[in-house]
């Protein structure tokens, strides 16, 4: 099964899904116009399931189909029982959730070291700044961009309390310091 970008919509083929619930296509389409008219009484969009398209066979005729959408598959999933069911339902979340991690790593900026992100997290924090965001705000901005690109980091990396200041959790409070004049 492999999901494609019609229109900015990720969507299956009612060819592919009609052969892997083991239908006819007619049949599903039969399926899918029903479907359309329920939708249509409810007055949900039906873009958001199912969008009319056409393919040409083996002789030249030009002949229906549709792009189905994840909420589509859902629909359809949600009428199979038994073992086609289950196959389909696994194949096509398999398929979308594929497609979308790919979609993910196309959109998200290569990172070849941490000075990269350090670039990125000066960029967001500066106009933070300028902003006078308070510190919380502008920390949990920087925590945000950690996580999304995946880098560890420590817990409680700083940790008021109402008698010291520990950094990554060290407690202070016994550390003799000298004195210099």
């Amino acid at each position: 099964m492999q999901v494609k970008i019609f229109h900015g919509a990720n969507v299956i083929d009612s060819r592919e899904v009609a052969e892997m619930v083991g239908r006819g296509h007619n049949e599903l389409l039969k399926s899918i116009r029903n479907y359309s008219d329920h939708l249509a009484e409810g007055e949900i969009p039906l873009s958001e399931f199912f969008i009319e398209s056409s393919y040409k066979d083996s002789t030249g005729r030009e002949l229906p189909c549709y792009f189905i959408t994840r909420k589509g598959c859902d629909l359809i999933a949600n009428k199979l029982t038994g073992r086609k069911g289950t196959l389909f339902t696994a194949a096509y979340v398999t398929a979308f959730d594929e497609m979308q991690c790919a979609i993910s790593a196309r959109n998200t900026p290569e990172l070849e070291n941490l000075s990269g992100l350090a670039s990125i997290m000066r960029a967001v924090d500066i106009p933070l700044a300028a902003q006078k965001a308070d510190p919380e705000t502008r920390a949990r901005q920087a925590k945000l961009l950690m996580d999304t690109y995946g880098v560890p980091r420590v817990p409680d990396y700083v940790k008021e309390n109402p008698w010291q200041l520990s950094l990554y959790n060290t407690d202070f409070s016994e550390v003799q310091f000298d004195a210099q004049d």
